[in-house]
């Protein structure tokens, strides 16, 4: 199985990349910065969930928390403090934020139990990143804000790294989904993203389960999928997707094992200084 590195020192672009193409995972542990995130995150959080946002679907029926969690999502994406913070942490673990490109720190909200068809509180299944952006140099951050349990987190498929997965890429379309987005709103009848149409089973799964105030980092062609929550408590977490620009336009990055997707997300990637756009959709 391919290691999982653990270090409180911060790694340079090439070092952290270098793992992470190869199918290594990266936790960060002991950064000040990221534990300064993952409060502002949850002051956030308490603002539109509740004093005690993991019990939120016990407060509120299943639609209002769908609701509820949507508008977090935005007001994180939009919040000017939050990116700030995400900088800080970013420099702080050793990335070079004037040649990194991110599409945003995003809020996930997983209910405990069934999402009652949602897909904003729902668990994300078995996927690679890359099969819908096309961009072998993304790299994925995910964080917990509140304590997970392997019941109630994330979890990678790292044995499938570079072993291809029957999927729904080639068929899906970035360009339709952003249309049915605007026209029908953040739960529209096309699929968010492409996801395995015959994924390994659950016994092969790694949950991985950090503390709040670790930063996972891993890439965005490892295969990987939101443990079902069976906890009564709701899952609370954050994440946010980069591209070295260097490494995109040298071509470097993971493998591409399986992935058809027609269109590449470039615009998704705004650099994190100040905001210009990795390219356009192609």
């Amino acid at each position: 199985m391919r290691a999982i590195h653990l270090t409180s020192t911060a790694l340079s672009d090439d070092e952290r990349n270098t793992r992470i193409y190869a199918g290594e995972a990266v936790l960060f542990r002991g950064f000040t910065a990221v534990h300064e995130l993952v409060d502002l995150l949850r002051n956030r959080c308490r603002a539109y969930l509740g004093d005690a946002p993991e019990r939120a679907h016990e407060q509120m029926a299943p639609a209002a928390l769908a609701e509820a969690a949507e508008r977090l999502r935005r007001a994180v994406l939009a919040d000017e403090a939050v990116s700030e913070a995400v900088n800080i942490a970013f420099a702080e673990v050793g990335v070079a934020l004037d040649e990194t490109y991110g599409d945003g720190l995003k809020q996930r909200v997983q209910a405990a139990g069934e999402a009652d068809g949602r897909r904003s509180v729902a668990p994300l299944g078995v996927h690679r990143d890359t099969w819908g952006s096309n961009v072998p140099a993304q790299t994925n951050w995910w964080a917990p804000v509140y304590p997970v349990t392997p019941e109630r987190t994330l979890a990678l498929f790292p044995t499938w790294f570079d072993r291809p997965v029957t999927n729904g890429s080639a068929g899906w379309d970035f360009r339709e989904l952003l249309r049915r987005l605007r026209e029908e709103g953040p739960e529209p009848d096309y699929p968010l993203l492409p996801l395995a149409t015959d994924p390994p089973g659950w016994d092969e799964a790694v949950p991985i389960s950090p503390e709040p105030g670790d930063l996972l980092c891993f890439s965005g062609a490892h295969l990987h999928a939101s443990v079902p929550n069976a906890t009564g408590r709701t899952r609370l977490s954050c994440e946010i997707r980069t591209v070295n620009a260097r490494d995109a336009a040298a071509g470097r990055g993971a493998p591409n094992v399986d992935g058809r997707a027609v269109r590449t997300t470039w615009q998704l990637f705004k650099r994190l200084t100040d905001g210009e756009r990795l390219g356009a959709l192609e």
